[in-house]
């Protein structure tokens, strides 16, 4: 199976550089992020996308919708896709950032009611593994920047520090094969 990874359109939390994992709290597309889904929507409008899989997050889940507007593809909402609990709901992207980085171990710290990168990694770990089962010729997975970077990282073989390292910018995609 060919697995395609893609990050969500730019949201109006981006913009403003805020924390947003919660899925009640309504953080939706841009402009510019719906014109990324509608781009995407394009690039894979041939592809035989039947299964897209997606985070409970609105931002996620406007950008499966447009890509999915050319597709009969099923869509399948999965939490372990969700958004890293970082604790710092609705605060700067910054705060979590240097928080994380004074730790000791920036991949085991955690904050109360969060959950740690590892942890992220592990969840993400486990949606693949179920994954491997599905019988399609391709997936998509429209998801969050921590976890492609989990899912590039277990399938590069990378250190934690060195999956910390990958970019994905709003709206692209990355490609592995499953098998």
């Amino acid at each position: 199976m060919k697995l395609i990874l893609m990050r969500h359109g730019e949201s109006e939390y981006n913009l403003r550089g805020l924390c947003n994992a919660d899925p009640a709290v309504p953080v939706g597309l841009t402009a510019r992020g719906r014109q990324q889904a509608e781009v995407a929507a394009r690039r894979w409008r041939h592809a035989p996308i039947r299964r897209v899989y997606v985070s409970r997050l609105q931002r996620a889940q406007e950008t499966a919708a447009i890509i999915c507007g050319g597709h009969c593809a099923h869509i399948h909402v999965d939490a372990r896709l969700d958004d890293r609990r970082t604790g710092f709901e609705g605060a700067p992207v910054e705060s979590y950032l240097c928080a994380m980085g004074a730790a000791p171990d920036p991949f085991s710290w955690k904050v109360a009611g969060g959950e740690s990168y590892r942890e992220m990694a592990a969840r993400v770990d486990a949606f693949i593994d179920e994954l491997a089962g599905v019988r399609e010729p391709v997936a998509m997975v429209v998801t969050h920047h921590e976890v492609i970077q989990a899912v590039a990282g277990r399938f590069m073989g990378l250190t934690m520090d060195a999956m910390w390292r990958i970019g994905v910018d709003h709206g692209t995609s990355l490609e592995f094969d499953l098998d």
